[in-house]
Formats: structure tokens, C-alpha cells, sequence
């Protein structure tokens, strides 16, 4: 009968993480109090791998427009047909309806009479693409409650995927809609820079993509800290972007390992891609975004507590404020809190 009782009561492994109440594992008060190094990265890592994994695949759903890019990039809505792949086979072919064939042109149509294979854009295409930028309004959004559920991880507290992505998406969904678009905006523009500057030549054109290359290292920093802030204070995007800005250089020791650390991940799966392309294509879907973006929130987060949280709340000291405590009256009413803490 204990046998029984005991199947009866046993839960399946996915319950904890879709269940909407929640009992996803925190840290206790010493290990909290623990710095946040690279060894017990992985730690934190492995004890919260399935809720990692949820993260990933919520990455990818979430941001469901992507599909129909995807969809359209894969030629399937395309017109195939086929076309002569020398341009010479124009003139050639004008020079035998006006003269006739003889052994020369014969030869020559064989060579330059090739036909190739061509697939022209439909409607239906430029639709689908039209489509996928619809990303821009879900970016955002998912990037907020990504970050939220991973900030809460990094801080010790129990993770809660469906109540915390709820929490997260209600309390922000603006603010996070207008930082995604222009997350995704300068994403864009920096990526289409590198390309340009890339395939430039010139001294001058080498210059700018050495510079392009210094930018986007900066702002991958940012990224790390931008939703944090977003999810943890009452600031506006200007004063996201601003302290952003100022946390990738503080925090430069932490932020290059998560940095180089990125590049070695995705560098590593290029080449499983080149090797063995379902699996170089699969890795991204299951857990490779939420893996490097983990790295990001576990080494920026350290840094936003120790400048911008413990000042504020420090519970060891006489007379500091405590989190329990109530907020004071500020002697000038008027006056602009610096931030509010959104828990």
C-alpha cells in the first residue's frame, strides 16, 4: 500500500516548472552571501538546467515571428525556374539567329549555354518577411521576463518560470516593448556596419570596422545590464541606456570573461555547424541563448547589487535602512528619487 501512495503522490518532472505556483529551488542565506564566481557558475547553472531549458525554447516561441523569415528564406514561396548562367550567352545566341550555326558557335553554345537554376521572390515572400518584424514587439518583451527569471536565480531566490514570466511581462510590458525595439534597432545597425565595413576596402574603411568591432563589444556589455535594470528599478530608458553604459566599463573584468566566454559558444557551434548541421542548427534551440545569456546576467548582476542595491539597503550597519524597514519621508518632497526598487 506505501508503494501505492508513494506513485500516487510522485509528480512529473516538467510539474515544478510549468506549475504556476511554483517551488523551484533558491539558495540558502550562507550560499547567498557567497561572491558570485566563475566555479560556482556552473553551479548554478546545472541546478537550474531545466528551467535554462524552458528559457531557451520560450526564447525561440516567443519570439515566433523569426519563423516566418526563416520560413521565407528557405525559398519555398519563391518562383524556381532556370536562366542561362554566362552573360555571354545573349550576344552568342543573337549571333546565331543572324548568322546560323556552324561548328565555332555550336561549341561556344555548349559552354556558355549552361543553364542555371534562379528563384524569384513572390509576393507571398515579401509578406512573410514583412512578417517577421513583428519581432520587434516581441523582443522585448521576451527578453524582460527571460532576464527577470534569471536575475531571480542569480540573487538565490526560488525560480517560478510561469508566475515569473506573468509578474514580469505586467509589470514592465511598455517600457520592455520600447527597449526591445531599440535593442533590436541598434542590434541592426551595427551588425549591417560590420558587414559594410567588412567588405570595404581602404585604410580608412579598415578603421571603422576596427572601431565597429569596439562598439559592439561595449554594447554586448550593456545588454547585460539593461533588462536587469529594467526589471529591478523605476528608471527611464534614458537612464537604462546611461548606466548601461557606465556598468560595461566598471564591471569590464566580469563583463570580458562573459563576453569571450559568448564568443567561444558560438564559435564552438559554428564549427559543430560545419561539421554536423543538425546538431550545429539544434544546440541554439535547446539551451545555447539562455546559457549565454545566464553568463551575462551572472557576471553583470554582482556589479548593479554592489553599486546601485547595497548602498541603499545595507541591514549590517547602525541606523542604515533595511529592506523591511518603510520608506522615509525625503526632507525635500520634490526632490527625484534616484531609483525604486521593484523587488
Amino acid at each position: 500500500m506505501a508503494t501505492k501512495k508513494n506513485n500516487k503522490n510522485k509528480r512529473h518532472l516538467l510539474y515544478d516548472i510549468f506549475n504556476p505556483r511554483g517551488n523551484g529551488k533558491g539558495l540558502t542565506k550562507e550560499e547567498i552571501a557567497q561572491p558570485r564566481t566563475l566555479s560556482r557558475f556552473f553551479r548554478f547553472y546545472s541546478t537550474h538546467f531545466n528551467t535554462m531549458f524552458v528559457l531557451n525554447l520560450f526564447a525561440f516561441l516567443g519570439n515566433f515571428p523569426l519563423l516566418f523569415g526563416m520560413y521565407a528564406l528557405t525559398g519555398a514561396l519563391n518562383i524556381n525556374s532556370s536562366a542561362p548562367a554566362s552573360s555571354l550567352f545573349a550576344p552568342l545566341y543573337g549571333a546565331m539567329q543572324f548568322e546560323g550555326q556552324n561548328p565555332v558557335t555550336a561549341a561556344l553554345f555548349g559552354i556558355h549555354g549552361m543553364q542555371a537554376p534562379i528563384s524569384m521572390p513572390t509576393k507571398a515572400t515579401y509578406v512573410f518577411f514583412g512578417l517577421t518584424l513583428l519581432v520587434f514587439f516581441t523582443f522585448g518583451l521576451v527578453n524582460l521576463s527571460t532576464y527577470y527569471v534569471m536575475r531571480n536565480i542569480v540573487k538565490g531566490e526560488p525560480s517560478m518560470f510561469l508566475s515569473d514570466v506573468k509578474y514580469a511581462i505586467k509589470r514592465n510590458w511598455k517600457q520592455g516593448m520600447l527597449l526591445g525595439i531599440l535593442d533590436l534597432l541598434f542590434i541592426c545597425i551595427i551588425i549591417y556596419d560590420l558587414l559594410i565595413f567588412r567588405l570595404s576596402t581602404g585604410s580608412f574603411y579598415s578603421f571603422l570596422f576596427g572601431v565597429m568591432l569596439i562598439v559592439a563589444m561595449l554594447y554586448s556589455m550593456m545588454r547585460y545590464y539593461m533588462y536587469i535594470m529594467l526589471v529591478t528599478f523605476d528608471l527611464s530608458l534614458w537612464k537604462i541606456l546611461k548606466n548601461a553604459f557606465i556598468f560595461s566599463i566598471l564591471g569590464f573584468k566580469r563583463n570580458i570573461v562573459a563576453f569571450l566566454a559568448t564568443i567561444a559558444v558560438w564559435v564552438i557551434d559554428y564549427v559543430i555547424l560545419n561539421t554536423f548541421f543538425p546538431l550545429g542548427v539544434i544546440l541554439p534551440i535547446l539551451f545555447l541563448v539562455s546559457l549565454t545569456n545566464f553568463m551575462g546576467i551572472y557576471a553583470a548582476y554582482p556589479k548593479v547589487k554592489e553599486i546601485m542595491i547595497d548602498p541603499y539597503y545595507v541591514s549590517d550597519n547602525v541606523g542604515a535602512r533595511k529592506r523591511t524597514d518603510p520608506p522615509e519621508e525625503s526632507e525635500n518632497a520634490d526632490e527625484e528619487p534616484i531609483f525604486v526598487d521593484r523587488g
